[in-house]
């Protein structure tokens, strides 16, 4: 592969990627605002702590997004041997990050998830069945962002397979 073909393809990437975390991170700013206004605008001190968990679980994704799913871009000197080790070493990054979502993505908001359940109990003692739809919801929004990012990793393992058997 030519040096002009890997920064074309880490070029594509990079843009892909900055669209993704501009995506996530317009939606944390929606989730963070959203919250923030039902915290101000709440008294019962169960769904202060519950807005404020998801709050502090959606800052934290949106930093650990920044720390370890930028991408970082080929250096201009660098040849087609060390285009290519880079572009891998980037696509490799990024499909590690997506396989380990749950540590990093989900699990920061299990904490406001829980709040919320409590103070849903707290509030509402005798509905318990419309908590089982609330969590039924959420167990299915996680499970679809698991399954997403999981199928995302895989794109990338075939991006990275398809890397190594056109640089050989």
């Amino acid at each position: 592969m030519s040096v002009e073909a890997i920064r074309l393809r880490a070029g594509k990437f990079e843009r892909k990627i900055w669209r993704r975390n501009l995506r996530e991170s317009i939606a944390s700013l929606i989730v963070i605002i959203s919250f923030g206004y039902f915290f101000v605008r709440t008294d019962e001190i169960a769904l202060r702590i519950t807005w404020a968990l998801f709050i502090a679980g959606t800052v934290w994704v949106l930093l650990q997004l920044y720390r370890k799913g930028r991408t970082r871009k080929i250096p201009a000197e660098a040849g087609s041997s060390s285009c290519i080790d880079f572009f891998r070493s980037e696509l490799e990054r990024q499909r590690d990050l997506l396989k380990n979502v749950w540590p990093w993505y989900l699990a920061p908001l299990v904490p406001g998830y829980v709040a919320l359940n409590v103070a849903f109990v707290i509030a509402h003692p005798g509905k318990l069945a419309r908590l089982a739809w609330l969590d039924f919801f959420f167990v299915a929004i996680f499970v679809g962002v698991w399954k997403l990012n999981q199928r995302a990793a895989r794109c990338l393992q075939r991006s990275i397979d398809d890397l190594n058997a056109n640089a050989n």
